[in-house]
C-alpha cells in the first residue's frame, strides 16, 4: 500500500481514542495532507494489519502509517507523531 493510512475506529467506549482521532484528522485536514482513513472495526484483518506495522500486539488507534513505514502512534495535544513532521 502507497500513502498516508491512519488506522482508526468506528466503534469505540474510549472518549481517549475518539479524542485522539478526531484531533489527528483534524490535524492532517488542517493541513492539507491526504490520508487513508481505515477502520479497523470492520475487519478483524485490518485490526491485525495495523498491530503488524505497529510491531505492538496490543496496539489501539490512532496509528499512522506511510506506506508501508510505520510512523508512530499519536500521543495527543503538542506530543504529535514521531517520525511523521
Amino acid at each position: 500500500m502507497s500513502g498516508l493510512r491512519v488506522y482508526s475506529t468506528s466503534v469505540t467506549g474510549s472518549r481517549e481514542i475518539k479524542s485522539q482521532q478526531s484531533e489527528v484528522t483534524r490535524i492532517l485536514d488542517g493541513k492539507r495532507i491526504q490520508y487513508q482513513l481505515v477502520d479497523i472495526s470492520q475487519d478483524n484483518a485490518l485490526r491485525d494489519e495495523m498491530r503488524a506495522l505497529a510491531g505492538n500486539p496490543k496496539a489501539t488507534p490512532p496509528q499512522i502509517v506511510n506506506g508501508d513505514q510505520y510512523c508512530g502512534v499519536w500521543t495527543g495535544l503538542g506530543g504529535g507523531v514521531v517520525g511523521l513532521w
